[in-house]
Formats: C-alpha cells, sequence, structure tokens
C-alpha cells in the first residue's frame, strides 16, 4: 500500500516466474556442494586404488602438496590440522587451570558488582 507499493495480490501478473522464488524440487547451492564433495571417486593412494569423496581426496591432495613445499597448499593444512587434529588436552583441562580460570572471572564479576547484584 502506498507510492510504489501495489497490494500483494497485485504485484506480479499471472505467469510472472520472477516472484516466485525458487521452483519446487530445485535443489539449493548447499544441497549442490554437500552431493558433489560426497561423490566417491576412484583413487591411488601408495599403489592401491580406493574409492574416496572428493571432500577426502581434496585434504589428501592438499596435504600431498603441502610436504612438496606448496606453501598454500602447507597453510591449508596446518589450518585444518589446528581446526580438527588431535587436542592437546582430551580428558579436558586441568583441574588447578579450572580454579584459577574460575577464581579470575568471580574476581571480574566481583569487580563489576554481577556476581551479587544490588535489589531493586
Amino acid at each position: 500500500m502506498g507510492y510504489a507499493k501495489p497490494p500483494k495480490e497485485h504485484q506480479f501478473k499471472a505467469g510472472n516466474k520472477l516472484g516466485k522464488g525458487r521452483q519446487k524440487g530445485a535443489k539449493g547451492l548447499k544441497t549442490i556442494v554437500k552431493e558433489a564433495m560426497g561423490q566417491k571417486v576412484p583413487a591411488k593412494l601408495g599403489g592401491k586404488t580406493f574409492k574416496l569423496s572428493k571432500l577426502e581426496l581434496t585434504v589428501h591432495q592438499i596435504a600431498t602438496k603441502s610436504s612438496q613445499g606448496d606453501l598454500k597448499a602447507a597453510a591449508k593444512a596446518l589450518a585444518l590440522y589446528e581446526r580438527y587434529g588431535p587436542q592437546d588436552e582430551p580428558d579436558g583441562p586441568e583441574p588447578e587451570k579450572v580454579r584459577r580460570d574460575l577464581e579470575a572471572l568471580r574476581g571480574y564479576l566481583a569487580m563489576h558488582d554481577l556476581l551479587n547484584p544490588k535489589p531493586d
């Protein structure tokens, strides 16, 4: 309603495909990427042929290129390893570290009167 804002029922003429959005059954980009990267392809690793997903193959190729001296691949491989590689503390943080962190947090909250708020 108002200038240049017709009512919804009059915004698009019959047969106009512009205002209908994605067609029924059409795949979104997320689905297309998942299907493409999940597709299994034959690949040789260490002289043996395996069926790997394209995503697995990509990670193997990044690791191989990084070991051959490709700096861009090395940066990507390190980022992947830091994010998904083995964690330093598999059983959780040390109890002493947790106690110190909690003490520091309590001190911060007490300093800002957030631990014991004053009643209204």
